[in-house]
């Protein structure tokens, strides 16, 4: 069964899940407010919800590719994930049982693997919360954005999969390797602009995104930053040429999501048709950069420093030679 929105009906169906799979989850009802005294974790997740894990996890199952390859890097292992065509895992994380792709949950495929343990990603995961809940599988939803977010969230997997010492192991080489591009940095900064295209629409970049993360760690001037967010969306920005050309950037990166023919359609449309665009200085000197999806997208995790030394290259080529 797939699921697309939750309802009386979902929990309905949920339960019959249930009697159908023989799975042990005997009662419904929110998991308990107060941890038992010898809880194995309490976890405050990133929608502030309580979750309690009486045990340690030994069937987890995970519903983003990018939690996936980071969970795995730190030492955990899963039972099940959420299908993905965008970024590589290991061999080992890739032959996992799927439970459907993002925003089409397979809740059949899930409860039968008998879980005790999900994550998923908060924003995309809420509607969830009622089925875990009910069926007594703890749930934790995680903001995976920016590099704190990797970081915090290769300590906390250390904690579940009570792999902590070799997680830190893992978060220390992956600061060594960032740093390693951040103090080769010139002194003069450039100024840049991230556009996102959508076969809908096209925004601009907050600080607070992967890419808009990055640039900030490459100590880049985002023209948005500081700009009001979109209502229900705090990760963007609406789009203005005006605004464009009034900030007049050394660079324009692009970072993409659905379907490449009609976001190009979408970015003549919206924003190559302005003749003013061919006024702006990154347009002349062919300062135009398209991001890649697995980097600047979906969350790199483990390999965050790939994103910070990519666009590193990009901005600054004279200091950032391929293969250095």
């Amino acid at each position: 069964m797939k699921i697309h929105r939750i309802g009386a009906g979902v929990c309905l169906a949920v339960l019959l899940i249930l009697h159908l799979t023989g799975c042990s989850f005997r009662s419904a009802g929110p998991l308990p407010s107060a941890a038992p005294d010898n809880a194995y974790l309490t976890v405050v997740d990133d929608a502030g919800r309580t979750v309690i894990l009486a045990k340690k996890p030994e069937r987890v199952v995970i519903l983003s590719a990018s939690l996936v390859d980071l969970y795995y890097a730190v030492g955990g292992r899963a039972v099940g994930r959420l299908d993905s065509k965008t970024l590589a895992l290991s061999p080992e994380a890739q032959a996992l049982p799927l439970v459907g792709m993002v925003g089409n949950v397979n809740l059949e495929a899930l409860i039968s693997l008998q879980p005790d343990l999900v994550i998923g990603l908060q924003g995309a995961g809420e509607q969830l919360i009622p089925v875990m809940e009910s069926s007594r599988i703890p749930y934790l939803l995680l903001r995976m954005k920016t590099y704190e977010d990797v970081r915090q969230k290769m300590k906390l997997f250390g904690d579940i999969a009570g792999t902590g010492p070799q997680a830190g192991e893992k978060a220390a080489d992956l600061d060594s390797r960032v740093q390693a591009t951040i103090q080769q940095l010139p002194v003069a900064s450039k100024k840049v602009v991230i556009l996102h295209a959508t076969a809908k629409t096209v925004t601009v970049e907050l600080e607070n995104t992967i890419a808009g993360d990055v640039a900030k760690m490459l100590r880049l001037n985002n023209i948005a930053a500081g700009s009001r967010a979109l209502d229900g969306n705090p990760d963007m920005t609406p789009y203005s040429m005006e605004k464009l050309i009034e900030a007049d950037p050394d660079l324009v990166m692009i970072t993409l999501m659905g379907n490449h023919e009609s976001i190009e359609r979408r970015l003549r449309a919206d924003v190559e048709s302005n003749p003013a665009w061919t006024s702006l200085r990154a347009v002349k000197s062919k300062q135009i950069f398209f991001l890649p999806t697995g980097l600047y997208w979906l969350n790199p995790g483990i390999r965050y420093d790939e994103a910070v030394l990519q666009m590193a290259r990009i901005v600054y080529p004279e200091v950032f030679k391929h293969g250095k």
